[in-house]
């Protein structure tokens, strides 16, 4: 009876394995320590994982926080390249313009070359070199004033034979006259006797054909003398033309040449000769020789105002007038040549200084103002808000900003600027309401 419960608890509990009966063998260490090394040990168990945990949550957040850093990189350099790639408004530009009232009010621009109305290359009629030289570029001269005097000791020995030869026929024809007194007596005392039949009318013919001689050699030596007293002139005049003489007030330009040289007319190099001595010009009467288009020309009209600026005297602008149109055009060009005189020159203008000539409307040349610099830009440039007039000003990063300003209209194009403004900087023509304040724009070529 008592092995039937064995025998049913047996077969009921499985067989053990020998991995069973193994694991069962394993030491327990910690219950062979002391209670104190088991408590000694437990506290810096403790510890440790303290500090692991702090190090664990610090490397928890730097792991999220890497992937948070690339996410916000990548979404500003995407915000970057949207920028970059977004379409920037395309506006068209104006420079705001430092310009006098008459510029501005210009109905045409011609550049030209400053020339004297009196301007002349002065030289000799007769070839010849240089003796003296009486004057220097810049000296002011009067007509008939000496300037230069060429060599012309053989047309003085010419002259002085010359008036030798004069001398001597003059001589002879004081021979000759008292010859023909002499036998204009013999006639009349032939005649005389010939009348009381004293003489015979052969010695009569003989007397008057004496006497025809004689004066017929008076004749050729009033000719002889005539000839030798145009002689004479020539020279002398040859001897005026080595002195070389102003012939109009004016100032010298231009010395062509020195002591020494050889003057010869129409020379055209030092290989020739030089043609000229000095270049004289009438600085008073200065004008300004341009040409005009065409298409422009009916624009203007003799005794148009115009303003005219030089390139060598900046900030300074002369009053002219439209002197002369020149009947002949320039086929290949297509212009017409101008001559436009300077009312105000003064000492700093002379010839072949580069001008710029402004042709203004008549009433430019009542207003006193004409020549005062101010700022001046285009009427497209300006919109009103708020009652205000404005203007968007583009800087060197092609940003917009919008500016308050006060502008006075000129005429159908300009306004001329009081306020907000500065000469050089670049503003929005036409700008569209769309623009806002720190825009990027792209600038219209």
């Amino acid at each position: 009876m008592s092995n039937t419960p064995r025998e049913e608890i047996a077969g009921r509990v499985a067989p053990r394995s020998l991995k069973d009966d193994l694991a069962s063998l394993k030491i327990d260490r910690n219950a062979s320590r002391p209670l104190l090394n088991m408590k000694t040990e437990r506290k810096p168990k403790a510890r440790r994982r303290s500090g692991g945990s702090l190090v664990l949550k610090l490397l928890s957040f730097l792991i999220w926080l890497f992937p948070l850093g690339i996410v916000g990189g990548g979404a500003y350099f995407a915000y970057f390249q949207y920028k970059k790639i977004q379409a920037k408004p395309l506006v068209k530009v104006a420079t705001v313009q430092a310009m006098t009232a008459g510029e501005a009010e210009k109905l045409l621009s011609a550049k030209g070359y400053i020339k004297s109305r009196n301007q002349a290359m002065i030289g000799a009629k007769t070839p010849g070199r240089v003796e003296r030289m009486l004057v220097e570029e810049g000296t002011k001269v009067t007509s008939g004033q000496l300037i230069a005097v060429l060599e012309h000791n053989d047309m003085d020995a010419m002259l002085e034979s010359r008036k030798a030869s004069i001398a001597r026929v003059q001589a002879e024809m004081e021979e000759s006259d008292a010859d023909l007194k002499e036998k204009d007596r013999k006639v009349k005392l032939q005649l005389n006797l010939y009348s009381r039949k004293q003489a015979s009318s052969d010695a009569v013919e003989e007397a008057n054909a004496a006497r025809e001689m004689s004066a017929a050699r008076v004749k050729a030596l009033e000719a002889n003398l005539k000839l030798q007293r145009a002689g004479m002139k020539e020279v002398e005049e040859t001897i005026k033309n080595m002195n070389i003489f102003a012939p109009f007030d004016g100032t010298v330009v231009v010395k062509g040449a020195e002591v020494g040289e050889t003057i010869t007319p129409g020379g055209m190099g030092a290989a020739s000769g030089r043609g000229s001595v000095v270049t004289l010009a009438n600085l008073d009467q200065l004008e300004v020789e341009t040409d005009i288009s065409e298409t422009l020309l009916s624009r203007v009209a003799v005794g148009q105002p115009a303003e005219i600026s030089v390139s060598a005297v900046p900030n300074r602008y002369y009053r002219g007038r439209l002197r002369r149109i020149i009947p002949m055009g320039d086929r290949a060009r297509g212009t017409v040549k101008v001559n436009v005189e300077i009312l105000d020159p003064d000492a700093n203008l002379f010839p072949e200084l580069v001008s710029t000539v402004h042709f203004l409307p008549d009433k430019s040349v009542q207003n006193p103002n004409s020549t005062k610099a101010s700022l001046f830009i285009p009427k497209k440039a300006i919109f009103e808000e708020n009652g205000l007039s404005h203007a968007w000003v583009v800087d060197s990063k092609n940003v917009v900003t919008k500016r308050s300003i006060e502008v006075v209209v000129t005429n159908e194009e300009l306004a001329r600027v009081e306020k907000g403004l500065f000469s050089g900087e670049q503003i929005v023509l036409e700008p569209k309401p769309s623009l806002r304040e720190g825009d990027q724009v792209k600038i219209d070529e």
